[in-house]
């Protein structure tokens, strides 16, 4: 995993570099962002497969001169869905539109201010076993709705909160059901899984 992010960061360094020979720097957009986590034995898995945290969580840079403060972060729950928006609002090309939605939400608010906010969670699925794990990422919890493919009625949540619990080794489902409650509503506003 070292060896993977060291090699990433000396070739962005070359990209950098490049840019800066060219002059170029002060009028180009970067955006530096990853697949997904990958867990290093923690939860027990060697993989990305999981609706855990690290598997979830991704990197996401931008640099957008004019636009960005630099040194800046933000805590706003952003997904990948959401680069492309992004682009094109600071290119001008303006709000994508075509014949089928497009689900990202533009982040040109939050670059210019780190403090605003444009969306409230994050959706996320993985499959494991017989069950799809449907999940919501908020800023402070997740909640996964794990359904059985065969038996729909049959459904186990999970619920972490990242401010008590940052590593998700508790999940506080049973002790917390305002809050699954609350989080239930928000994953009805998504569509279910199809196997």
């Amino acid at each position: 995993y070292y060896a993977s992010m060291s090699y990433m960061d000396a070739q962005l360094g070359r990209l950098l570099d490049e840019l800066g020979r060219l002059e170029m720097l002060d009028n180009t957009i970067i955006v530096l962002w990853g697949d997904h986590g990958w867990h290093l034995g923690d939860h027990g898995y060697w993989t990305k497969h999981t609706n855990y945290e690290q598997a979830n969580r991704i990197p996401l840079i931008v640099v957008a001169p004019g636009v960005t403060p630099a040194g800046e972060s933000t805590g706003q729950i952003a997904e990948s869905v959401d680069i492309y928006p992004t682009l094109a609002e600071l290119t001008g090309l303006g709000k994508p539109e075509g014949p089928q939605p497009i689900d990202g939400l533009s982040l040109v608010p939050v670059l210019k201010n780190p403090e605003a906010r444009v969306r409230d969670h994050a959706y996320h699925a993985y499959p494991h076993g017989g069950y799809i794990g449907r999940a919501i990422r908020t800023e402070r919890y997740r909640l996964v709705e794990w359904k059985n493919w065969e038996n729909p009625a049959d459904v186990v949540y999970e619920l972490y909160d990242y401010e008590k619990d940052p590593l998700e080794t508790t999940n506080i489902a049973d002790k917390e059901p305002e809050v699954v409650e609350k989080i239930q509503k928000i994953l009805a506003t998504h569509p279910e899984a199809i196997r």
